[in-house]
Formats: structure tokens, sequence, C-alpha cells
């Protein structure tokens, strides 16, 4: 009884985790700044190539599919985005979003085996470190949506304010990763092929997500499938608002962000409960 009872406090005290946030901010920058280092440690370009990959991805995609394959995005929305060049940027949005939540998903079943000396200083807030991957993988991938928001505005020849709802559906999601990332990182403490199951769930996920293809490109049958996954709806409103010159669907805005806000919480107790046992794994 005493334990429900005090799981329910971890549970009901939601400010928990941001408290643990603004406490150790200047440890979170640190350690934002060290993954960020270790990334592009030892190469010539340096940061630069967080602006030459994506680049380089976004020239191949729309080479391939707007002149070799000639797509199109099904029916767009009007005064959205046209022309031949818009399968690639509608493309390229979806990717992006997904590459932050890919790359920390990834990188969280090793987060906490391989800083060991962590767990064992009592004072470290082991929670930090998943935190600290999610910021890193979004200020990586920060310039892809540099890129994203040049070819939205190209095609579209002009901005649009609902571009500024953009972080209604990102701050969520960030949220939702972070969340994740937590029940991610404690369970790859105990399960050391967690880092191989991941790898495929996230190959999976990238393929029920409608990243090279639209919702209505798939039979109206199926579509539930792809709806039980949150990415889709987060790409999708993410290209609404960023892309389409629509309103979000506010309905969908409300499932994700009480989704991930009980995510991001679940995990934080979960990884706060379970890391008294990694002393004894490690």
């Amino acid at each position: 009884m005493n334990k429900f009872l005090n799981l329910s406090k971890e549970i009901i005290n939601i400010t928990a985790p941001f408290r643990l946030i603004s406490e150790n901010r200047e440890l979170l920058r640190q350690l934002v700044k060290r993954n960020i280092y270790s990334r592009y440690r030892g190469t010539a370009g340096g940061m630069a190539w967080s602006v030459i990959q994506p680049l380089l991805m976004l020239a191949v995609y729309t080479f391939i599919f707007s002149v070799v394959f000639k797509a199109r995005w099904g029916t767009l929305p009007s005064g959205g985005l046209d022309g031949s060049y818009s399968f690639a940027v509608i493309m390229f949005c979806g990717m992006t979003v997904f590459s932050v939540f890919s790359e920390s998903i990834a990188a969280a079943p090793m987060l906490i085996v391989n800083n060991p000396n962590y767990v064992k200083k009592v004072i470290f807030p082991i929670e930090i470190l998943p935190i600290a991957q999610v910021v890193s993988s979004t200020i990586i991938n920060f310039m892809s949506m540099m890129i994203l928001f040049i070819g939205a505005v190209f095609l579209l020849k002009s901005l649009y304010w609902t571009m500024l709802l953009l972080p209604i559906i990102f701050i969520p999601f960030l949220l939702f990763t972070i969340g994740l990332s937590f029940f991610v990182a404690s369970l790859g403490v105990y399960f050391r092929d967690l880092a191989h199951v991941t790898g495929i769930i996230v190959q999976i996920l990238f393929l029920m997500t409608p990243i090279f293809y639209s919702m209505q490109m798939v039979p109206e049958k199926f579509q539930l499938i792809l709806k039980l996954n949150p990415l889709t709806w987060i790409v999708e409103e993410t290209r609404a608002v960023f892309l389409f010159k629509q309103l979000p669907n506010w309905d969908a805005v409300i499932v994700i962000v009480v989704m991930s806000f009980v995510t991001f919480q679940l995990g934080y107790v979960w990884l706060n409960k379970t890391k008294k046992g990694f002393a004894d794994v490690l």
C-alpha cells in the first residue's frame, strides 16, 4: 500500500522532471555540447556536415523523385505546395521529423550502459542523459529544418503565419521522444539485446509512417493501423502547418499533447524507480 502511495505521489508530482532540467541546465548544456562535439570530432568539415548532409540529401531526393520518377503527392491543399518539386520537400519534412526520433531512440539503449561511471556517482542525475541525447539530435537536425524552411519558402513563394504554429506540435513531440528514451535507456541496462530490437522497431516505424507516401494512397481499411502510430499524427500535422498553409487539426493536437505529456511523466517515473538497480547490473 505504501509503495502504491509513493508511486502515486511521484506520478502526480508533474513538475519533478522540469525541475530536474532547470536545476541541471548547465550540466545539460555540457552534455549536449559533448554529444555534438563527439559526433564531428576528427572530421575536417566539423559542424558544416550538419548543413552539407541534409542539403545533399534534399538535392538527391529532388532529382530522383521529382525528375526521374516525376512523383506527385496525391491531392495537395489549395494554396499550399505545388509544382514538380513539391514531393521532395514534403518527403524531406517527414524525414527531418523522423530523424530526431530515430537518432534519439536508437542511441537510448546504450546511453546508461556506455556511461557506468555516472551511475556510481550518487549526485549525478542519470535522467539527464536521455534528455541530452534528444536535445543533441534536435540541434543537429535543426539545419535540416532550416533547409526545409528555405525549400518551403521557395515553393510557396511567400511566408505563411501557420508556420509559427510549429512549436505547438514540435515541443510535445520532443517530450514524447524523451519519455520513450527514458523507458528504452532504463530497459537497455537490463536487456542488452534491446539495442538490436530497437533498430528493427525504428525501421518498421519508418515504413509505417507516411513519409514517402501520403495517407490518401493507403487503402481506407489500413489507415487505422497507420493512425495507431503516434508519429503519423506528428508528421501529418507538421506538414499541415509548415507546408500546406493549414491550421492544425486541434483534436489531433490535443491527443498529441496529452499522449506526449503522459509518456514523458511515466518515462521519468520509470527511470527514477529502476535506476536503483543499475549499479548492480553494471
